[in-house]
C-alpha cells in the first residue's frame, strides 16, 4: 500500500527538549522529523504533534516547532499511547484521513503503542523508522520487528515524501527535492 497525500496525516510523537537528546542518534531523529514536517507543510498534509508531560520533559524541540506547519495541532499527553489521551481520537478522526504517518520517540514505547492502537482502530499506519528512535539501538530493532509483526508498515523519510508527491515536475516536487532530499 502506498501513502497517499489525500488520505494521510502526519503524527510526530514526543520529540522534546529533555527527551530527544537522550536518544541514540538524536540528530537523525530530529532531522528526519523536521524534513517530514516541512514536507507536510509544503503539501498541506494535516499534522499533529504530541508532547509527553511537557512540564517535566519540556516542549517540542525548537527544530520541530520551527519546521512544523502553522496549522499543526499540538497535543499534550501523559498516556504512553496518544490514542488513550482524551480528545486525541476525536481530533484525529475530524481530519478525515485513513492513513497515519508516525515518527518520533521512543519508538519501542510511545510510537509503538500509538501505532498498534491506531491500527486496531482501523487506520493504515506507517512508522518512519529513520525519523524515529530509542535510547538503545537494540530497542529500535525490537520495535521494528514488533511493528512488522503487528502488520504496521515501515517507511523512510524519502519514501514518505515521494509517495506524497507521486509525480515529478510540479513546483512542490522541485521545492521538496531542493530543500529536503539529501
Amino acid at each position: 500500500m502506498l501513502i497517499r497525500k489525500i488520505d494521510s496525516c502526519l503524527l510526530i510523537i514526543d520529540v522534546q527538549e529533555r527527551l530527544a537528546p537522550a536518544m541514540n542518534e538524536p540528530r537523525r531523529i530530529i532531522d528526519g522529523c523536521a524534513r517530514l514536517l516541512k514536507g507536510a507543510g509544503i503539501l498541506g498534509i494535516p499534522t499533529l504533534i504530541t508532547e509527553q508531560y511537557p512540564k517535566g520533559l519540556g516542549p517540542s524541540l525548537f527544530d520541530i516547532r520551527e519546521a512544523a506547519p502553522e496549522t499543526a495541532i499540538y497535543f499534550e499527553k501523559t498516556n504512553l499511547s496518544a490514542v488513550q489521551e482524551n480528545d486525541f481520537m476525536d481530533r484525529l478522526t475530524s481530519l478525515g484521513k485513513k492513513q497515519v504517518v508516525i515518527a518520533g520517540i521512543e519508538e519501542h514505547i510511545c510510537v509503538l503503542q500509538t501505532a498498534v492502537e491506531l491500527k486496531e482502530a482501523g487506520f493504515d499506519v506507517f512508522v518512519v523508522t529513520d525519523a524515529s528512535g530509542c535510547r538503545a539501538p537494540e530497542n529500535e530493532q525490537a520495535a521494528i520487528r514488533r511493528l512488522t509483526q503487528e502488520g504496521i508498515f515501515t517507511a523512510g523519510v524519502e519514501m514518505v515524501l515521494f509517495e506524497w508527491l507521486r509525480k515529478a515536475g510540479s513546483p512542490e516536487f522541485k521545492e521538496i527535492q531542493n530543500r529536503l532530499i539529501k
